[in-house]
């Protein structure tokens, strides 16, 4: 029983090391409105930590390819991981989030997993709001 106790606390630990290695991906980036900005990522960082420092370290970077991420006009960034998919006009796709500015019919992507949300007020402060694994997890209980 302990053999399995601590094979099962190895595997994790190895599982999580390698989630934590994982470079984020940025898969795209859209404007959908005036004041907001969509990111869809890969792999984003687990902890609340992680995610905010990973912007703060990325988010100059992110501004040369889109200026608009960072013009004071922008008060909303928020990002989601998730992969397009096709809507196929049903009401399984109602929840889906499609971008006018991509050419092709795979251009909707699930508003489920959106792990940041950067709130820019006019005042000059920012508000970071975390969807966290628990959190999602919790909800279907």
């Amino acid at each position: 029983m302990i053999k399995y106790k601590f094979l099962t606390i190895i595997v994790t630990l190895l599982f999580l090391t390698y989630r934590v290695l994982l470079p984020v991906e940025v898969v795209g980036i859209h404007k959908p409105g005036k004041t907001s900005t969509v990111v869809i990522v890969k792999n984003f960082p687990i902890t609340r930590i992680g995610k905010i420092s990973w912007w703060k370290k990325n988010h100059n970077q992110l501004s040369k390819q889109c200026p608009f991420i960072i013009s004071p006009e922008n008060h909303r960034v928020v990002f989601f991981e998730a992969e397009y998919k096709k809507d196929s006009g049903t009401d399984q796709d109602s929840d889906l989030l499609c971008f006018d500015d991509m050419p092709t019919k795979v251009n909707c992507i699930s508003k489920e997993n959106r792990p940041l949300l950067i709130r820019h007020y006019p005042d000059g402060h920012t508000e970071y709001v975390t969807e966290n694994f628990f959190q999602r997890f919790l909800q279907y209980f």
